[in-house]
């Protein structure tokens, strides 16, 4: 287990965000948080990542875990060019570089004695730049960045002149260049074409760490998770399989909830009209039992109406991957009316 939250709450004054959520992560596992608009995913998340602290409750790590955290909002800042914002994900390697050119250039003007020391420093530092894919750096950085949509003239643009969305790519390629135990990414395909999407559909399906995911994209999400973690109504509740696992779980679940809700209150209605009779008898013996009905009716628990499943609209061309054709795919449509309108 890398990630433990045990009985996170989180309030915002007297609006309870988070209410008692728990659930794990093992190592490998990639797990997709979801739940509708405003239901403490991205607060959940900053949680984790240790940019806000839970009200009460705990986030327990892995001892020595690295966490990477892709906000939906990125303030990248400063001068430097896309390339160079890239360089700096990987400046340990850079510099190891560096130590390996100066060491190369000293041994050509060291004496024999000089020299066995310096070999011997020359090949621990290379094994090591070996073993942090140093020789390889620079095309993985390109690679990255042409994954996420940026060409080959982009590499040149200063952050300062960049877009929101193109701010945000460059934070997602800097995280995905320093391979974090844990991957946190907060609506990561936001600001990518389709061929991006796939591309980091691809990448995080061999990713060796683990991942959570908040996005609205069922089809990547049902290409990467094995766990659904569900906020509602400042609950969690965790589901095995992929979103559509989910689904239809969850359809299942909200009818038989909606069935004992119906039951239960039909029962209180019939209850109503059997205490409202005996009353009506306006005898003593009526009233009492009456009285007793009541007091059973109001120590009865009532169950919560079933929320509606998210009305959130969502609409994705994506390439069908058989025939290459854009199909339209609408979800979870609704509309509603303030009025009746004759048809």
């Amino acid at each position: 287990m890398i990630l433990n939250c045990q009985n996170i709450y989180r309030s915002f004054g007297e609006n309870n965000v988070l209410n008692d959520i728990s659930f794990h992560l093992e190592k490998h596992e990639k797990a997709a948080l979801i739940g509708n608009n405003g239901a403490g995913k991205s607060t959940l998340m900053r949680i984790i990542a240790g940019v806000d602290e839970p009200t009460s409750g705990s986030v327990i790590t892995e001892k020595g875990l690295t966490i990477g955290y892709l906000a939906q909002q990125q303030d990248i800042r400063g001068h430097r060019t896309v390339i160079e914002e890239m360089y700096d994900a990987k400046k340990d390697v850079f510099m190891m570089e560096n130590s390996l050119r100066a060491l190369e250039a000293k041994m050509k003007h060291s004496s024999p004695d000089e020299l066995a020391p310096l070999m011997a420093e020359y090949g621990r530092m290379n094994h090591a730049f070996e073993n942090a894919s140093g020789y390889a750096a620079r095309s993985e950085i390109t690679g990255i960045l042409k994954g996420l949509g940026f060409s080959e003239n982009d590499f040149s643009l200063q952050i300062s002149a960049l877009s929101g969305g193109q701010k945000t790519r460059v934070a997602l390629g800097k995280i995905l260049l320093q391979k974090p135990d844990l991957l946190m990414l907060d609506e990561p395909t936001n600001h990518l074409d389709m061929n991006s999407v796939r591309w980091l559909e691809t990448l995080l399906q061999g990713y060796s760490g683990s991942v959570l995911l908040i996005s609205h994209d069922r089809y990547f999400l049902d290409a990467l998770v094995t766990k659904v973690i569900e906020l509602e109504n400042g609950k969690s509740t965790v589901y095995s399989g992929n979103y559509t696992a989910f689904s239809e779980k969850k359809a299942q679940l909200r009818h038989a909830q909606l069935r004992a809700w119906l039951n239960q209150q039909q029962e209180i209605r019939h209850q109503e009209e059997v205490i409202a009779k005996l009353r009506s008898f306006n005898r003593e013996k009526s009233i009492r039992r009456a009285e007793s009905r009541e007091k059973l009716l109001e120590r009865t628990e009532r169950l919560e109406k079933p929320v509606d499943i998210s009305a959130d609209m969502h609409l994705r061309f994506r390439a069908d991957r058989e025939s290459g054709n854009e199909v339209l795919t609408a979800e979870n449509l609704s509309k509603a009316y303030s009025e009746v309108f004759p048809v």
